[in-house]
């Protein structure tokens, strides 16, 4: 497609809510450096109307094309052509209701159903909305208009020029954009309502629905706030001038960064004080923090092709992370980027269907797949462990320089690797290419011998039958040995002279790799855990390493127990949410074993040992992640119906009845609760405080927890409630997610998707990032006739950009069987 060139598009849109429809009118100017009678654009799911092209003072009426298999619009002419030309395309579009492309949300307001319009283009849906070079590279400058009924109002990328009446309708036309890629532009149609402030000269706004504008303070304060820290990190101003942050009822992802018009779920930007959580405050600062980041980071500069995808998301995560830090250090987000990022990207990547960073990508299918822990966590932690060996400053000026050369324009790992470079005077590439181009990550062997320590590294895969893996990366090495620190860039392995009693490799857990102690080195970190001589993220990585060995076979599991038991003191969030994860995830994946009676108690006793500390009610004063503890001890003993917190919970929940009033930190623990311990009785009242709940987050908290009774029967109607119409489609996954975690609930779930994934994959759309999800939630079997039943059933029923997600769906079945049979062994 590179022989025609886009300079502008001007579009007009003309959506029409009653028959879900719209009009639209483009004129493109384009160059054609070569003559050609063939031009090329991608189109899906429109109707041409008309077509023309000017060129040199005549108009060709050409002949259209529209292949559906290669989304593309072809446009023959007699004549060949070349210069300077202006394309002219009338069409008719989808307000569709599957969240890509220009498409309808419904909601409530004062008990009336409505509509809007937006749009959600990235990574290839523009073409769903007009004809257009739908590829990053394929910068230009766009004009819109949008001609809307007199009731609604339009938003888009820049800010209103003109407003006038024509007929029944008003037309709105905008600002031209900056040149940009087409899934940045943006487009909604809607009652909306907004509050506003200013961060400098740039106009802020933060639009939602009727009656819900109040709920954005909080996003609005957020906004102004990562706004000026942005620009003051990368010394480049913001340059549009204004920044809308708009809540769409429904929506696929979390949030989209269409420059100067951010799109987000409700959950994700409206904040209620009487009922949102101490979580979801966080959670909105810091995908707030993450989408602004990328109006530099992938609005003005943009990667080349999708293959880079992780330059956009990865610098987005870990520059969210960088800003919340800065303006909220009590809330300790580095630490909890241990648990948010370095988590799933070590997961992810532990597999041998993971990919590498920067990936081949050919077509759209392939890109919405790498939306993944790959491109966005271990893209993040890779730049985290980079930043650390070259330090903040070259890093910071590294970045400064990088966006600068290539601001409005189109750039390359690369292009970044050679700014980082060139300041730090580092050999940053070398080092990160084998981070970026191979897939996995390292595990480093950690021997003692004749005071020596002998470090070796081969690739770590959860499914690890014995071989050597092969793999070499350049690590930027940091080894604690009693007092002393000593740092190195190693390559294959290294030795390191040792007199202390006890070492700790990876020291401050920067580096993206595990570690594999013998028994002596284990017994005093042990030792060095219990007195908290060593800092909470190290102790985080030495139980987070050991698990993961635990489930690759090489540690026993009830060694991985017995060392648990140096925690029982612990007192941080980031470790000892850690350390609970992984006992409910052993809770889950045994619970169709005779000795899952041990593992219960062993669980229940050290779960009351941290609550103990903990109490039901926040004390003044405490830290922000003490509530996020709190929530997940009780959540936790709640499963294994510790009679106190069941009592306590049930006492909560009827006084909520009674006076309305629960701490919201407590509401998603109490329902979770409730739900575990209750009858039919119960399953009507909370289904009852579904249909009521005055915020999308309630709504979800009350969901999740219809998947939480231990009754089969209820938790069968709550499978059939999620296709129903009163839950949105963007929410149809909270309760999959939940019932795969209840022993109760996990073997219904293959059943529901087999009976029912024809009418899902209707629901959502081929290409939407859920249909993933709901592949991955039965990852949890661990039985190899499950296995073959889950293959065997996708390899019939195929749907394109789900090959991936298999892949590692299949295999992680395959890891769980073996580590079961593995303990059945060790408890037989």
């Amino acid at each position: 497609m590179n022989d025609v060139f886009p300079i502008n598009y001007e579009l007009e849109f003309e959506p029409d809510f009653t028959k879900f429809t719209f009009r639209g009118r483009e004129k493109i100017s384009v160059k054609i450096p070569k003559p050609v009678n063939k031009i090329t654009l991608h189109a899906a799911e429109l109707e041409i109307t008309q077509c023309k092209i000017s060129w040199n003072g005549k108009e060709i009426k050409p002949k259209t094309r529209l292949d559906e298999k290669t989304e593309e619009l072809v446009i023959t002419f007699s004549q060949k052509i070349s210069g300077k030309a202006v394309l002219s395309i009338d069409f008719v579009g989808q307000l569709n209701d599957k969240l890509v492309g220009f498409y309808r949300s419904k909601y409530k307001y004062k008990g009336k159903e409505k509509y809007l319009a937006t749009t959600q283009f990235e990574a290839a849906d523009a073409r769903r909305a007009f004809p257009c070079w739908d590829e990053p590279e394929a910068k230009a400058t766009f004009d819109v208009s949008l001609v809307v009924d007199k009731n609604h109002t339009a938003i888009s990328n820049m800010p209103i020029v003109s407003k006038k009446v024509t007929g029944k309708k008003i037309q709105y036309k905008f600002d031209t954009t900056p040149i940009m890629s087409t899934y940045l532009l943006y487009l909604a149609v809607g009652e909306f309502e907004s509050i506003s402030s200013k961060s400098g000269k740039t106009l802020i706004r933060v639009i939602t629905t009727q009656g819900k504008k109040q709920q954005g303070k909080l996003s609005l304060e957020f906004t102004r706030q990562f706004l000026s820290y942005f620009e003051k990190y990368f010394k480049i101003a913001y340059p549009l001038p204004k920044l809308d942050m708009i809540a769409i009822p429904d929506f696929a992802s979390g949030a989209m960064e269409n420059w100067g018009a951010i799109t987000f779920r409700e959950t994700i930007l409206l904040y209620d004080p009487k009922t949102s959580s101490t979580e979801t405050k966080q959670h909105i600062a810091e995908v707030i923090a993450h989408e602004i980041a990328h109006q530099w980071f992938g609005n003005l500069v943009t990667m080349k092709w999708w293959n880079d995808l992780w330059l956009n998301e990865s610098f987005a995560t870990f520059m969210a992370t960088k800003a919340v830090d800065a303006l909220y250090p009590e809330w300790d987000f580095w630490d909890q980027f241990l648990i948010s990022e370095m988590t799933g990207g070590l997961s992810l990547d532990s597999l041998k269907s993971s990919h590498p960073i920067d990936v081949p990508v050919k077509s759209p299918s392939d890109v919405r797949q790498i939306f993944d822990e790959i491109s966005y966590n271990k893209g993040g932690c890779v730049l985290m462990m980079l930043e650390n060996f070259i330090g903040d400053d070259n890093f910071r000026k590294g970045l400064h320089s990088y966006l600068k050369k290539h601001e409005y324009a189109n750039a390359t790992t690369e292009d970044l690797w050679n700014s980082l470079g060139s300041i730090s005077r580092q050999p940053v590439r070398q080092i990160m290419n084998t981070w970026v181009r191979q897939v996995g990550y390292p595990v480093i062997e950690a021997k003692v011998q004749d005071s020596k320590l002998r470090l070796s590294q081969s690739r770590f895969l959860l499914e690890d039958k014995g071989k050597a893996k092969k793999g070499n990366w350049i690590i930027p090495l940091s080894v604690r040995t009693g007092n002393k620190t000593v740092t190195k860039l190693m390559k294959g392995s290294i030795t390191i002279p040792h007199q202390a009693d006890w070492f700790k490799v990876n020291e401050g857990q920067k580096g993206f790799y595990r570690v594999k102690y013998d028994q002596n080195a284990l017994d005093a970190l042990g030792k060095k855990v219990e007195e908290k001589e060593i800092s909470n993220v190290d102790r985080w990585s030495i139980h987070h390493d050991l698990f993961a060995l635990c489930m690759s076979n090489q540690v026993s599991f009830r060694d991985y127990l017995d060392f648990v038991k140096h925690y029982e003191d612990e007192d941080d969030y980031v470790v000892l949410s850690d350390i609970i994860s992984s006992l409910n995830f052993f809770y889950v994946l045994l619970s169709k074993e005779v000795f899952w009676d041990e593992i219960k108690e062993f669980n229940r006793d050290f779960f009351n040992k941290v609550f103990a500390k903990l109490g039901w009610d926040p004390i003044k004063g405490e830290r922000s992640t003490t509530a996020l503890l709190r929530v997940q001890v009780i959540s936790s003993l709640g499963k294994l119906e510790d009679q106190e917190i069941v009592v306590e919970a049930k006492s909560r929940f009827t006084s909520l009845s009674k006076t309305g009033q629960l701490n919201p930190d407590l509401r998603g623990p109490v329902y979770s609760i409730i739900a575990w311990t209750g009858d039919y009785t119960t399953y009507q009242k909370i289904l009852s405080l579904y249909r009521k709940a005055p915020t999308q987050e309630e709504m979800i908290r009350l969901l999740s927890s219809l998947a939480n009774f231990q009754d089969k029967k209820l938790l069968s109607k709550t499978l059939l409630f999620t296709l129903s119409k009163e839950v949105r489609t963007q929410n149809l996954f909270q309760p999959i997610a939940r019932m795969v975690t209840n022993p109760q609930g996990k073997e219904l779930v293959l059943p529901w998707i087999k009976q029912n994934w024809k009418g899902i994959v209707k629901r959502f759309g081929v290409g939407n990032p859920l249909l993933n999800r709901i592949i991955g939630s039965v990852s949890i079997e661990a039985d190899l006739k499950k296995e073959k039943e889950v293959r065997e059933f996708f390899a019939r029923h195929h749907v394109p950009g789900t090959e991936m997600k298999l892949a590692q769906t299949l295999e992680r079945i395959r890891i769980h069987a073996r580590f079961v049979q593995s303990v059945r062994k060790e408890f037989s």
